[in-house]
C-alpha cells in the first residue's frame, strides 16, 4: 500500500515538474515591446534613420534657414547693395585692424551735423578732411576737403560734402573720393541718396534759387529754378527719383515758407504748398512718399501729390531738438516749456503725424537719437535712454566735451566730443545696476 501511494506521488511529481519545465521553456522567449517587436529591433528602428528620413530632415532644416534668411534679407533689402556688402566684407570682416574706440578726430573741429554712423561704421567731415572708420576704429578713408566750412550729407555708404558760401563740392563713398566738382553758383544746400544720386541748390542766375539733380555718374538729369523762395533745405527720396525742397521769403514783413515736391521726370512740381508765419528749417523723407518738415512753431507732414498736409503744433512750447528715423518711418520732437530748454518732453510721431509715444524727460536734449523703439538724449556729458514704453532704462557717462551722439543699438551709442569719437556701452550704467530710478 505504501509503495502504491509512493508511486502515485512520484507520478504526480513528474506531472507537476513537466508542467513547470514546459512553462519555463515558454518563458525563455524574447521579451516583446508593446508593438510585439523585440526590444533590440525596436531600439534599432528608432535610432538608425533611413537615408530618406535623414534627407527629409536636412531638407526641412535648410528650408527653415532659407525662410529665415529670406525674411532677414527682405527686411534689410535697402541695405543689401553690392557696395554695402563689399564694405562689410573688406572692412568689417577682413579689415578689423583698429585698436578700438575712443579715436582722436583728424582736424581741429567737427560740427555735429557732419557726423554719421551707419552699421557701426563712422564717417565725419572736419575742417580739413573727410574721414571714415571701420567698426574697430581703424581709419579707412582720409580725403582732404577743398573748403573751410564744410557741410556733410550722408545716405548709407554715400556722402556729399560742400562748402558754405562756395561753389565746390565732393562726392565720397566709404573708402575714397569719387568726384570733385563745382556748381553753377554758391551752394545753399544739397542732399544725396544711397544709390549715388545727388542734388544741389545754388544761386539762381536771375532766380531766387536753382536746383540741379545728378545721377551717380555726375550727369545732370534735372533742373528747376525757384522764382518765389530762397531754398534752405532739400531732401531726396530713397531711390533718388524725387525730392522735396523748402524755402522762405518775406510777406508784408512776416516770414512765409514755400514747399515743393519735385519729380525728376516732370518739368512742373508734383505739388506746391505755402505756410504763412512759420520758418521751416529742415526736411526729410521718412518712408515711401511722405516727408516731414521742421518749423519754428510746428512740424508738417506731407504726402506727395496730396493737396492737404498735416500740421503738428508745438503748442507754444520751445523746440529744443528733433530727430528723424527713416528706419522706423517716424520722427521725434523734444519740446520744452522753459526758455532754457530744460525738462524736455519727448514726443514720437509716425509718418502720418500721429503721436505714438510721449516721454516726460526731466533732462535737456542737446542731442537726440532714435534706435527702433529706443529714444536717447544727451544732456551735458550724460546720456539718458528710454524704451518703447517711455521708461528710463539706461544712463551713461558720455565723457567730457560731448557734442552729439548716435544710437546704434538699444544699449550702444557713438559720441562725438570736441576731440574724440567714443563708443559708449550703456549696459554698464543701467538704473537697475546703479540703484537709481526714473
Amino acid at each position: 500500500m505504501f509503495n502504491k501511494i509512493k508511486g502515485n506521488y512520484k507520478d504526480k511529481k513528474k506531472k507537476i515538474k513537466g508542467r513547470y519545465e514546459e512553462r519555463k521553456k515558454q518563458s525563455d522567449r524574447k521579451v516583446l515591446s508593446y508593438e510585439d517587436v523585440p526590444l533590440d529591433d525596436y531600439e534599432q528602428e528608432k535610432t538608425d534613420l533611413s537615408p530618406k528620413a535623414k534627407k527629409r530632415i536636412v531638407l526641412g532644416i535648410c528650408a527653415v534657414l532659407l525662410a529665415g534668411l529670406t525674411v532677414l534679407a527682405f527686411s534689410n533689402r535697402d541695405k543689401l547693395s553690392w557696395d554695402n556688402l563689399s564694405v562689410w566684407w573688406n572692412y568689417d570682416v577682413l579689415g578689423n585692424a583698429g585698436k578700438g574706440y575712443p579715436v582722436n578726430i583728424v582736424g581741429s573741429e567737427v560740427e555735429a551735423r557732419n557726423f554719421s554712423v551707419n552699421q557701426g561704421r563712422v564717417a565725419y567731415a572736419s575742417d580739413t578732411s573727410f574721414i571714415s572708420l571701420n567698426s574697430s576704429g581703424s581709419e579707412v578713408a582720409n580725403v582732404q576737403l577743398r573748403f573751410s566750412m564744410p557741410v556733410m550729407k550722408s545716405a548709407d555708404n554715400k556722402f556729399l560734402t560742400y562748402g558754405i558760401g562756395e561753389k565746390s563740392y565732393q562726392i565720397h563713398d566709404y573708402d575714397k573720393n569719387l568726384f570733385s566738382g563745382d556748381a553753377d553758383g554758391i551752394i545753399y544746400t544739397g542732399d544725396i541718396a544711397s544709390n549715388g544720386v545727388y542734388c544741389l541748390v545754388s544761386e539762381g542766375n536771375g532766380f531766387f534759387s536753382q536746383l540741379c539733380a545728378y545721377d551717380k555718374n555726375n550727369n545732370r538729369v534735372f533742373k528747376y529754378s525757384f522764382s518765389e523762395f530762397y531754398i534752405t533745405s532739400v531732401a531726396l527720396n530713397s531711390d533718388g527719383t524725387r525730392c522735396v525742397a523748402c524755402g522762405m521769403t518775406s510777406d508784408n514783413g512776416a516770414v512765409k515758407t514755400g514747399i515743393y515736391v519735385l519729380d525728376f521726370k516732370q518739368e512742373k512740381p508734383v505739388s506746391q504748398y505755402s505756410i504763412p508765419d512759420d520758418a521751416v528749417m529742415d526736411c526729410k523723407y521718412i518712408g515711401g512718399n511722405r516727408s516731414v518738415f521742421i518749423g519754428e512753431k510746428s512740424a508738417y507732414v506731407i504726402t506727395d501729390g496730396k493737396e492737404d498736409f498735416k500740421t503738428v503744433s508745438y503748442n507754444d512750447k520751445l523746440l529744443v531738438n528733433y530727430c528723424f528715423s527713416t528706419a522706423e518711418n517716424s520722427f521725434v520732437l523734444a519740446l520744452s516749456k522753459s526758455g532754457d530748454g530744460r525738462s524736455c518732453t519727448l514726443v514720437r510721431y509716425n509718418n502720418s503725424g500721429d503721436e505714438t509715444l510721449t516721454v516726460d524727460n526731466p533732462y535737456g536734449a542737446e542731442s537726440l537719437s532714435v534706435f527702433k523703439g529706443t529714444i536717447a538724449v544727451l544732456d551735458g556729458n550724460n546720456i539718458y535712454s528710454y524704451n518703447s514704453e517711455g521708461k528710463l532704462v539706461f544712463t551713461g557717462d558720455a565723457g567730457t566735451g560731448a557734442r552729439t551722439m548716435i544710437m546704434t543699438a538699444d544699449n550702444k551709442a557713438y559720441v562725438l566730443s570736441i576731440n574724440q569719437i567714443r563708443l559708449i556701452d550703456l549696459d554698464r550704467y543701467s538704473p537697475e545696476a546703479s540703484g537709481d530710478s526714473a
